[in-house]
């Protein structure tokens, strides 16, 4: 075990375990931040469309996957956290800045795929950074900490956002380099607050321990601790043939599922309120009822997820975000069939869709946390690293998939089959969890 040196230097409180855990404040308000006004961009300032806004996602994402190999070896190989963390910070900070000085659709395209490579660069060392600097027994404040500070800091920035273009509605740029400044900002609070220390961990430590691995889980970006050679992909297939109907397999394919559907609606969701006419600050607004949703419900979810409890909380999860979408998707439906007009409702759109991403918001909560513990009980004593990077590989592909197959569908069906296509597949995942529970249960 590492020790920190910490815990007689600094004491502990109930919101934050030590006081440098501020520094993911400013970076998480960023890349919330940027993670809302980039549709925004496309849609009403460069005036392009739902397809132009998968395009954005799609390579975004295409570029997370090789990035996510690339610097989990940096990350082993460098001894100190603090300089990914550093170059995280000044990398995205400078995308961002960039962003806002090069006004045109095929510079923020390309902009957004060098996010892309750059965006897993700190994952992997900020969970490390904890780890080091707490001893065992003080971990799981510590990672609570560093979520609070995770979904606090988003809702901060989007709130930011929507002040900020309330106040600006005429140059929705400009709101970039607000989101640039908090980057460096974290930057600067980096070396000024979080000293470096001797004691160091591998990667590996990351995926046996519930509180780090779900803080990882809940970034987004693929976790890989080893890269596949072919060897690991023909194991794989067999492991397939042998073990499809554990539980292992089908937690993959569960969270494949999920995945899935959430980037298909999500993608052409900011779209929609564009058609909607709620205008930037709306879908600020909403994004932000979101955050809230899931600030106020992660208390809840730890408790409703313990031991066994997490198998019914990660099926009502589902089940409450499949309702989501369905209640988007009916109200999309009322336009084609001439139940409902664009002229006359706008107070009733924006109500009816707070309401609707707060729902999700407060699903997506309760699923992170209790899918990351069923998938942690379930990968005990096996090999952890090739399950979490196929996990990641699943997450990579359904990502890549759904928000492609987001702009293809709403550009030649519609927002509505988009938004059905994704309460069946959400809904389908259900069914998986059962068995997947069922399956655990039998192998025990």
């Amino acid at each position: 075990m590492v020790s920190t040196g910490d815990a007689s230097t600094s004491r502990s409180s109930s919101f934050l375990a030590r006081p440098w855990l501020v520094v993911f404040l400013p970076i998480n308000a960023a890349l919330s931040g940027f993670g809302v006004i980039l549709p925004i961009l496309i849609l009403f300032t460069y005036h392009a469309g739902v397809v132009a806004v998968a395009l954005a996602i799609t390579l975004y994402n295409i570029m997370v996957i090789p990035a996510a190999f690339f610097w989990g070896r940096i990350c082993d190989v460098v001894s100190r956290r603090r300089p990914l963390l550093a170059l995280n910070y000044a990398a995205v900070g400078a995308v961002f800045f960039l962003v806002g000085i090069f006004h045109s659709l095929d510079g923020l395209l390309i902009l957004y795929a060098v996010f892309g490579w750059f965006a897993p660069s700190g994952a992997a060392a900020s969970n490390l950074l904890i780890m080091e600097r707490f001893e065992l027994h003080e971990r799981p404040t510590a990672f609570a900490s560093f979520t609070e500070m995770g979904v606090l800091g988003g809702t901060l920035g989007i709130l930011a956002g929507f002040l900020w273009v309330t106040q600006f509605p005429a140059d929705l740029p400009s709101y970039l380099f607000l989101v640039s400044a908090l980057c460096f900002a974290s930057l600067v609070m980096l070396f000024l607050l979080v000293p470096e220390r001797k004691g160091r961990l591998e990667r590996s430590a990351i995926a046996h321990h519930h509180e780090s691995l779900e803080s990882r889980l809940r970034t987004l970006y693929p976790f890989f601790l080893t890269l596949p050679t072919r060897q690991f992909w023909d194991r794989t297939v067999h492991w397939l043939r042998r073990e499809a109907t554990h539980d292992v397999p089908l937690i993959l394919a569960a969270s494949f599922l999920f995945n899935f559907a959430a980037n298909l609606f999500n993608t052409s969701y900011t779209p929609f309120l564009e058609m909607l006419g709620l205008g930037a600050a709306g879908v600020f607004l909403v994004n932000l009822a979101n955050n809230a949703a899931q600030t106020l419900s992660l208390p809840f979810s730890a408790r409703t997820s313990e031991g066994e409890r997490s198998e019914h909380s990660v099926v009502t999860a589902s089940w409450l975000r499949a309702s989501g979408y369905a209640g988007v998707f009916i109200f999309a439906a009322l336009f084609p069939l001439g139940l409902l007009h664009l002229k006359g409702y706008g107070e009733f759109f924006l109500s009816y869709n707070l309401l609707s991403y707060a729902v999700l918001g407060i699903a997506v909560a309760f699923y992170t946390t209790s899918s990351s513990l069923l998938l942690f009980r379930s990968l005990d004593r096996r090999s952890a690293g090739s399950y979490l990077g196929m996990n990641s590989a699943l997450g990579g592909l359904a990502a890549i998939l759904g928000s492609g197959l987001s702009g293809v569908i709403t550009s030649n069906f519609g927002f509505s089959i988009t938004f059905g296509v994704a309460v069946i597949s959400m809904a389908a995942a259900v069914p998986v969890w059962y068995m997947a529970s069922r399956a655990y249960h039998q192998r025990h």
